[in-house]
């Protein structure tokens, strides 16, 4: 399934911002949309919040929300701002009707696989998986763009491997899965400060490649 990669803005009180999760969590629950990273940072004036939240949604029913949260929250002097794949929408300027259709087909589609590694102990996997979470995504050796990235990694104790899920809005890797075309992952491994108590076994990227090798495992739609 494709899905909307949105991020919205906010600048608003506090019950403003408590308003928005409940129905997040609600359209979430329904299956409508997931929402995955939360930044909130501090805003003048002292009484208002400034909150970043990407939203991941198979449909745009996430407009109806914000259209009217909006009304509210500029009646407080407070803003939220769209952008869709890097383009920002006025939801003042224009109905949702039009917003959609501005907006277009979904493109980004959200990709799972378990990910082995057979040099690592069991430990080191336990440790240090899920720091693969929000790293970046490789194709056929070039870096994909930020909006290409691990949702979240995690070892798995039923099968010893670390589960992770990730979202690709990148057109030719998506093509050529939907095409047939099977596509492999692994991820990158950083050894640091090895035989002191210091050691990192750091996850730094995940790679994917139409070249099935040892270490790589065919990634799956989510």
């Amino acid at each position: 399934m494709r899905y909307y990669k949105l991020r919205i803005d906010g600048i608003y009180p506090s019950e403003y911002r408590q308003k928005l999760y409940e129905a997040l969590a609600k359209e979430q629950e329904a299956g409508g949309l997931d929402y995955y990273t939360i930044i909130e940072e501090s805003a003048p004036p002292l009484e208002m919040i400034k909150d970043i939240v990407q939203v991941l949604a198979p449909t745009l029913t996430i407009l109806k929300i914000l259209y009217d949260l909006k009304k509210e929250v500029k009646d407080k002097k407070g803003e939220i701002y769209l952008t869709v794949n890097g383009k920002q929408f006025d939801l003042e300027a224009h109905n949702l009707d039009d917003i959609k259709i501005k907006i277009g087909e979904p493109l980004t589609k959200r990709y799972k696989v378990e990910l082995s590694f057979p040099n690592l102990t069991q430990k080191e996997l336990k440790e240090w998986a899920i720091n693969l979470s929000s790293r970046p995504v490789y194709f056929n050796g070039k870096i994909l763009s930020p909006s290409n990235t691990v949702l979240f990694a995690d070892y798995d104790d039923e099968s010893g491997k670390v589960k992770t899920t990730f979202y690709i809005d990148d057109q030719e890797v998506n093509k050529l899965y939907e095409s047939g075309i099977a596509i492999y992952a692994t991820a990158k491994v950083l050894k640091r400060y090895e035989g002191t108590p210091y050691a990192q076994t750091l996850f730094t990227s995940l790679i994917l490649s139409r070249e099935p090798t040892q270490s790589a495992t065919k990634i799956e739609e989510s």
